[in-house]
């Protein structure tokens, strides 16, 4: 009888982990990382090419390997890391399936150079698609060098689904930063294309935060400490006047590896409820020391889940600790409390962003937040919420001029204002208007920015939008990763009507804004479309990253309620509102008006 299961090629099984280890060019970064740390190195240093799609080198002058072991790291499961099934629950080190190698080279082109310390050579080992081509004897100096070239180039289909260079790029740096902060004693340095991105000496933790996120930290960290039995937690968290507009500078490390945690995280947000503006998140770094038995780092090939035998003790630790540094530098009362668990009602433990199957404090399941599903209730009268842009125009357009006189364009200076019509702004918020004998009331920052949204839209096929000139440029300088990140959308800028320059490394230099709109901070604007940018995966998209940064711009540019407008200025935002393609909702799908028909008031008064 023929048997049909039979045991995979290894050349395939290599494919199949490296799907699981592999998945872009910072996984790999990640994983040599992690070695070069385990192997005692003082410094390394990374080279990246092309966002590492072309080449990923890394080089440490740690313990190196003898030719045998130089070898058999690129075998599966081969590790030096474990050797009975009791050390699975003392894992200290950061690699240790055995896996990494193995998968690295089963898609890319890999050479390691490596000499043992003390010894005279080391040995050269060129492997392409898990087959081993060379291995020879070579002078290098002590420790690794590693280069991963051409990845995926026997697996077109998963190149194919790389993201854009700053993209990839930016989660390389994610992964840089992961092994750099929580080991402030090593002299890392990160190049991208012959540009020196990093260059970090050894130091003390606060300065290498400093040193990676700006200046502007400096006298803004706050030191934190709580020590007990289960565990030991340490780090910096930041100032509430340094809060961020995305999550992107909020470190978690379990015995110096990166995780994620959203339970956790939840526990830093309560603590600061109530001191950073609503849509923000604090800075912070924190370091948990705890014996290995108590956590599970292998339920995941990237090890950046873990399992807890305590949440709830971590948690209300963690949350103490966080409220006592604030009191302690007086950034919020002394008086503080920490959290009690209570039936579960603990507003602590309200609406937290977690996966389905976390379990709150006392072991209460959470369901997850879900966006709400409640339609907009708004009364169009006869036109309905199906209206074409026609519709909106014949019932909503200005008045038009008397047959004897001429027809010009829309001209609010020379046109008359009809009786019928007036303008009137109510609680600064509002424009009252009246249109055929009904009453409008328009939220004028939301029809603003459903105005400037559409504008912007319609710049992306066609030309650039007009600028207006700056009287003085703003320079505005970024952290290499978020500079990554802003290149990705430079050109969509360009459209708006920005008008942007390279400056230096890192730095950038605004000419222009978009013409027409209000006056506000190009840093801020910036800062937001960082965040639009960070939180999407499918930023390499035009149609998709042309919306989002259009949304961003309207937002940020659009008038406020502070703002008060002249008369024309009403008349314009309301003409311009009805002159869209959707007039009756922002671009969050907030109702821009509402309409009350002046035949419902007169059944209301007669009633």
């Amino acid at each position: 009888m023929q048997h049909i299961i039979q045991l995979l090629p290894d050349a395939i099984a290599n494919q199949i982990a490296a799907g699981e280890v592999v998945q872009r060019p910072a996984s790999v970064l990640k994983e040599l990382l992690e070695n070069a740390v385990d192997a005692h190195a003082s410094r390394i240093d990374v080279l990246i090419k092309n966002a590492g799609k072309d080449l990923i080198q890394l080089t440490d002058n740690g313990s190196g390997m003898s030719v045998g072991d130089a070898r058999m790291a690129f075998e599966r499961h081969a590790t030096s890391k474990i050797r009975v099934q009791e050390d699975l629950s003392q894992i200290r080190t950061l690699g240790f399936r055995g896996e990494a190698l193995a998968s690295i080279a089963a898609v890319a082109q890999v050479k390691l150079r490596t000499r043992l310390q003390g010894e005279e050579l080391g040995t050269e080992i060129d492997i392409e698609a898990s087959e081993i081509k060379k291995q020879q004897p070579c002078a290098c100096p002590a420790g690794s060098t590693f280069q991963v070239k051409n990845l995926f180039f026997n697996v077109p289909a998963r190149r194919n689904f790389l993201k854009s260079n700053p993209v990839e790029t930016r989660h390389l740096l994610n992964e840089f930063l992961r092994v750099a902060i929580p080991h402030p004693e090593l002299h890392l340095t990160f190049t991208h294309n012959e540009t020196e991105v990093y260059n970090l000496p050894p130091q003390s933790l606060e300065e290498r935060l400093i040193r990676i996120h700006h200046e502007n930290l400096r006298g803004q960290l706050i030191e934190v400490e709580e020590s007990t039995g289960y565990a030991r937690f340490s780090g910096y968290i930041g100032k509430p006047s340094v809060y961020r507009k995305n999550r992107g500078e909020q470190y978690f490390f379990v015995n110096q590896r990166f995780i994620k945690s959203n339970y956790l995280n939840h526990a830093i947000a309560g603590a600061f409820e109530n001191f950073i503006p609503k849509d923000t998140y604090p800075f912070y770094v924190i370091f948990i020391d705890i014996d290995p038995i108590h956590v599970d780092i292998n339920i995941h090939p990237t090890k950046t889940e873990v399992k807890f035998d305590d949440e709830h003790t971590l948690y209300i630790l963690l949350q103490g600790m966080i409220k006592r540094g604030l009191a302690e530098t007086h950034q919020i009362p002394s008086d503080f409390s920490i959290p009690q668990e209570k039936s579960g009602h603990n507003p602590i433990y309200q609406e937290i962003y977690q996966s389905p199957d976390t379990k709150l404090p006392g072991n209460k399941p959470l369901n997850p937040r879900k966006p709400s599903t409640k339609q907009t209730d708004l009364d169009f009268g006869k036109l309905g919420q199906s209206a074409t842009i026609k519709d909106w125009q014949k019932l909503y357009a200005p008045p038009k001029a008397p047959a004897t006189v001429e027809k010009k364009a829309p001209s609010l200076i020379e046109e008359e204002q009809p009786e019928e019509t007036f303008y009137q702004e109510f609680i600064g918020k509002y424009i009252l208007s009246s249109r055929k004998g009904d009453l409008i009331v328009v939220d004028k920052q939301l029809a603003h920015q459903r105005v400037l949204y559409e504008k912007f839209l319609k710049a992306k096929d066609g030309k650039n939008l007009p600028s207006q000139q700056l009287l003085f440029p703003q320079t505005v300088e970024f952290s290499p990763i978020n500079f990554e990140a802003i290149r990705l959308v430079e050109e969509v800028l360009l459209k708006l009507g920005f008008e942007i320059k390279e400056f230096g490394t890192n730095t950038l230099i605004i000419y222009g804004t978009p013409s027409g709109i209000m006056n506000t901070s190009v840093k801020e604007i910036l800062e937001q479309i960082l965040e639009e940018v960070k939180q999407t995966d499918q930023s390499q998209i035009a149609e998709r990253l042309f919306s989002d940064v259009a949304k961003t711009v309207a937002y940020r540019c659009a008038i406020t309620s502070r703002k008060k407008l002249s008369i024309l200025e009403m008349k314009n935002l309301i003409t311009e509102l009805f002159e869209c393609e959707v007039p009756g909702f922002s671009p969050s799908g907030k109702p821009t008006f509402k309409k009350i028909e002046g035949k419902e008031l007169e059944e209301f008064f007669r009633s």
